[in-house]
């Protein structure tokens, strides 16, 4: 009977973890696109044309880098900030090996962003790091926008002094039930 029960719960076990993946719907056509840029390191960007909020949205690219990096039998990444010449505003977050050790630091997950608002042919480029507000517009009349971030995956123990750092599982877990694709 012992085994009988043991095959049991490994059968639920493997069931429910593929349930997990299957709990954000799949993205439409477009809508998110990864491409290695080297080995190991990928170009990961999320593209749409409604507008929800840049919280929403971030979190959803946040959510595919841990599933990526997943994919790749990887257990953790690096966000590489994006930062242009003289995008000092905000600083860069030094390794600290007596932080808070835990395996996700969402106000570390800064992308960049692209958007074009109603009417306009252009696009416009806003960073974190540039200290301008996020959108100088009305949000309601953004027609297209793109976010984007390098992540490099990594096997093994993760480096949890360096900030822009994520546990690739940890992330996944705490997004999965938080995120949708955009439009």
């Amino acid at each position: 009977m012992k085994p009988g029960i043991a095959l049991g719960m490994v059968v639920w076990f493997c069931l429910a973890a593929g349930a997990a993946d299957e709990m954000v719907p799949p993205a439409g056509s477009g809508v998110f696109t990864a491409k290695q840029v080297r080995p190991g390191t990928f170009k990961l960007v999320v593209a749409g044309h409604q507008f929800t909020s840049r919280g929403e949205i971030e979190k959803y690219l946040a959510y595919r880098a841990a599933r990526l990096t997943i994919e790749q039998g990887a257990n953790w990444f690096t966000f590489k900030e994006d930062r242009a010449k003289g995008e000092s505003a905000v600083p860069v977050p030094a390794r600290d090996p007596e932080g808070p050790r835990y395996s996700f630091r969402m106000k570390y997950f800064r992308p960049g962003w692209r958007y074009k608002v109603n009417g306009s042919p252009t696009w416009t480029r806003w960073s974190p790091f540039s200290g301008a507000a996020f959108i100088s517009a009305d949000p309601k009349t953004i027609t297209d926008f793109e976010v984007s971030a390098e992540i490099v995956v990594h096997k093994g123990p993760m480096d949890d002094a360096d900030p822009l750092a994520y546990e690739a599982y940890a992330l996944s877990d705490l997004l999965v039930n938080q995120v949708s694709p955009p439009k």
